[in-house]
């Protein structure tokens, strides 16, 4: 796989701390580091994994609504992120219709990748080495679904998400997100390059699921240093199933003519 100028191992460089402000209030009933640990650990452990969910930005004045579906499967190598946009609502009530597509999927090893946009479809190989930077090339078009829940998966290839950009994690109790009990973890949410330049700093929420430690929702507040009075948030819901039963065709996906 091709390497990245930023990873994970360079998200956890032992740097000076940055302090541009704390995490919220003081640890409550659970230890938050524990907790981020066993998310990771539950991840890793999925022989397969679907969920179905969705992210709205917040811009102060409209709100960009969006879909999403993934299938994932450890042997076969199987993947599938089906993500939409289902359009922009305004304050004053007016609608901007969505209907544009981007879909990933992978059957055995071999990816592919289709943009409903531009109609552009790209194939990328188990063994060509660019299937990293497709997921990262995703990532902007998908609201960061591309590389979110993978970062968590395929581990070895340093998908570096807002997940492993969290520090000074806190926990913050319980709530309930869609049925299901969940611990509330607090942080900054902080992007370390190499060079030692910090960028994209910002509070960040995870609520994780009690029993499967699998993320339910997440919260991405407006970044430090934005114009006073601006909003710029991002708010993720996940609806995940651990182990399901997936067929192979399932992960399969016919370009349009």
């Amino acid at each position: 796989m091709l390497k990245t100028a930023l990873t994970a191992l360079g998200l956890l460089a032992a740097l000076a701390p940055v302090r541009e402000f704390t995490a919220g209030p003081p640890a409550v009933g659970f230890d938050a580091d524990e907790v981020l640990a066993r998310t990771y650990a539950a991840y890793k452990a999925l022989n397969s994994y679907a969920d179905s969910g969705t992210v709205v930005d917040d811009n102060g004045g409209f709100q960009d609504e969006f879909t999403f579906r993934t299938l994932q499967t450890r042997a076969p190598r199987n993947f599938m992120l089906d993500f939409r946009y289902a359009g922009s609502v305004y304050d004053n009530g007016f609608k901007l219709p969505g209907g544009e597509r981007i879909m990933l999927w992978m059957q055995a090893g071999n990816l592919q990748t289709w943009y409903s946009k531009t109609l552009e479809h790209q194939t990328y190989p188990e063994d060509g080495g660019r299937q990293v930077e497709a997921f990262k090339a995703a990532s902007y078009s998908t609201r960061s679904v591309s590389i979110l829940v993978p970062s968590l998966i395929y581990t070895k290839a340093n998908l570096a998400s807002v997940i492993q950009a969290t520090e000074e994690a806190t926990a913050a109790g319980t709530e309930t997100i869609g049925g299901r009990r969940c611990l509330k973890v607090m942080g900054i949410e902080r992007w370390r390059y190499p060079s030692g330049q910090v960028t994209g700093v910002r509070p960040v929420t995870i609520w994780i699921d009690e029993e499967t430690f699998l993320i339910r929702k997440l919260f991405e507040d407006t970044p430090k240093g934005s114009p006073r009075g601006s909003v710029s948030t991002r708010t993720f819901t996940f609806e995940p199933t651990v182990n399901p039963p997936l067929e192979t065709s399932s992960f399969s996906f016919t370009v349009p003519e």
